[in-house]
This record gives structure tokens, C-alpha cells and sequence, in this order.
């Protein structure tokens, strides 16, 4: 914006158009009406009840100035130029804080309807259920950067994060838990047996993820998630609870390493809320889990005794092949 716009002296700026009727008329010339994006940035303000005659109701107070205010990039110019100079001709305080956000490119190019290249959410979700569309767009679009999106990055994303790594990881953990213990996973607090501690990779998570979103660094953030289900899941094939449970000496080592599987799967669950709830509460539901506050992730151990009953497949994993025929079927009918 300084490169562009704030280099030279700002123009003064029309606040209305003679292009089209639809519009606040100005009052002094039938023929304009007032310009959307200045009507349109007010409402940010209004919306919350704020008139500039009348005292600042409290929901105003409480709300505003915004900590963050999200845009598209695309119009940065609007709400760093023009929604400023309005806010502080009003003597309203300045939003905290503007993201513009990148876009979302479809296999690299713009969406365009003349193009025909573009997708809609209504149909991703149709593919693919709301939480796999809700991930890839956290997880595959960067900080500063456009990310891009065709439904053969979807699935394999989907394959590989949600189906290989979180959903297995759950349907593992329950699996041995029924093969071994009936189910039953109780507390059990030893010396770390293997030269691989779970619970420290557990603790650290929050506080990772926390400094990521405080640099609006979303992506980051939730691959801190899918970090820590992958160190489950090598934690399951680095302690082998197959041999353990053969092994009459090992019961108890056994019992503890389900028990650092199930508490890490409490902490994964939690800490997918924010982004995928409809998973997040379905993982929670399967250990048994009510409390889903990021408090409970302060203590690892939170879980006294649970019965693990059943399973359930939270993400398909898709042929890609047959995924993509299913896909294009169904947009030519």
C-alpha cells in the first residue's frame, strides 16, 4: 500500500458514481448515488450499533476496535486507505491489527466462471464431507503466499493426513485396546520405557500452536496436530504392544503405552476443535471425553480409566482414481 498508494499525495477520493442507479441517492445530485465500498465499510461499525450522535452502546465497547480484521487481499486499498481515513474522521479507533488473505487458486490460475475453473464449497462438501474441505483450506493455504487447490491435492491430503495419520491413529489405539484389554485403558505412571516421550512431544504442542496463531499463521498451527498424531502412531510402532502383550513380564509396560496413546488422543482431539469440530467431538466421544477446554491439556493424565467400546472410520480413504471418476459422473449429469 505505501509502495503503491502512499508514495505520492492521496487524490481526493468520489465518494459516489453515475454508473449505476441502485445505491443511497446523494441528496444534492439526483444522478449519483453513493459509492458501495463506502457504504459498505460503515457497516462494520453499525452493525455493532454505533451512531455518531448517540453514546457508544456496550456491545460496541466490547467488540471494537477489532484485534484482527480479515480480508482478501484483493482489497487491501479499501480497509487500510479509505476505512482509516473514515474511522478516524469519526474519531473511532483504528482496527488492532489488518490481514489481507492470500487467495485460493484452482490448479494454479484464478478462479473465473468464463475460465470454468471453479469450485464450490457446496460441491467440495459433497466429495469430500465439511471437516476435509474445512482442513485442506487451513492446512494447505500459506501465511503469505496463494495456496492452490484441485480435487487430486484434496484427496491426497485427505489420504494421507486425515484417513493415515489422525484416523488411524484413533482406530489403531481403540483396536488395541479391545484386542488387549477388552477395551479397558487404565492410568498407569512408570519410568518412560522407550527413548521416545510422548507426553513431552504432547505438552509442547499448545504452546506451539498458540505462538503460530499469534502470528495469524493458521496453517503452521494445525500441522502442529498432525505432528503430534504422527509421533503416535511411530510411538505404536516403536513399542510394538503386539510383542508386549505376548510378553507375561510386559503387562504393565504394555498397559502404559496404551495409556500415552489414548491421553495424546484426548490432547489431538482438543486441539482439532478449532478446526475440524465435527471430528474433534467424534474423537472425544470415542475415549469417552467430555472436557474438550485447553485447560485440561495443561495436565497429561487428565483421563483416570476409560472403556473404549467402538470405532469408527472418522475420514475414507479414496481411490484416486475412482474418486475422480465419481467427481467428473456427477458434474456431467
Amino acid at each position: 500500500m505505501i509502495q503503491n498508494f502512499l508514495k505520492e499525495p492521496l487524490p481526493d477520493l468520489s465518494v459516489s458514481r453515475t454508473s449505476f442507479k441502485w445505491g443511497i441517492p446523494v441528496n444534492f445530485n439526483k444522478k449519483h448515488v453513493i459509492y458501495v465500498w463506502v457504504d459498505a465499510l460503515s457497516n462494520y461499525i453499525t452493525g455493532l450499533g454505533y451512531h455518531p450522535d448517540e453514546p457508544l452502546i456496550e456491545q460496541f465497547k466490547k467488540y471494537w476496535p477489532a484485534d484482527v480484521h480479515l480480508i482478501g487481499k484483493d482489497i487491501l486499498r479499501f480497509h487500510t486507505i479509505y476505512w482509516p481515513i473514515i474511522l478516524m474522521a469519526l474519531g473511532v479507533e483504528l482496527p488492532k491489527k489488518v490481514f489481507g488473505h492470500p487467495w485460493i487458486l484452482v490448479n494454479k490460475g484464478k478462479m473465473s466462471k468464463s475460465v470454468g475453473n471453479t469450485m464450490y464449497t457446496d460441491d467440495l462438501v459433497k466429495y469430500f464431507g465439511v471437516d476435509t474441505v474445512r482442513y485442506y483450506v487451513l492446512h494447505e493455504i500459506p501465511f503469505a503466499q496463494d495456496g492452490n487447490i484441485t480435487y487430486e491435492l484434496m484427496i491426497e491430503r485427505n489420504n494421507s493426513d486425515l484417513a493415515n495419520t489422525i484416523g488411524n491413529l484413533v482406530n489403531r489405539t481403540i483396536g488395541m485396546a479391545k484386542k488387549y484389554r477388552e477395551g479397558i485403558i487404565k492410568k498407569v505412571e512408570m519410568e518412560e520405557p522407550f527413548e521416545y516421550n510422548l507426553k513431552d512431544k504432547a505438552l509442547e504442542t499448545l504452546p506451539k500452536m498458540e505462538a503460530y496463531m499469534d502470528e495469524l499463521k493458521v496453517a503452521d498451527a494445525l500441522e502442529e496436530v498432525v505432528v503430534l498424531a504422527r509421533a503416535a502412531n511411530k510411538y505404536i510402532d516403536l513399542a510394538a504392544p503386539w510383542a508386549l502383550f505376548k510378553d507375561p513380564e510386559k503387562q504393565d509396560v504394555l498397559d502404559y503405552v496404551l495409556y500415552q496413546l489414548l491421553e495424546t488422543i484426548r490432547y489431538v482431539g482438543v486441539l482439532l476443535e478449532p478446526f475440524i469440530p465435527e471430528t474433534s467431538s467424534k474423537i472425544l466421544d470415542l475415549i469417552k471425553v467430555k472436557e474438550n477446554s485447553f485447560e485440561s491439556l495443561n495436565t497429561f493424565g487428565y483421563i483416570e480409566k476409560s472403556l473404549l467400546e467402538t470405532s469408527e472410520v472418522l475420514f475414507e480413504r479414496y481411490d484416486m482414481q475412482k474418486k475422480l471418476e465419481e467427481i467428473l459422473k456427477d458434474q456431467d449429469e
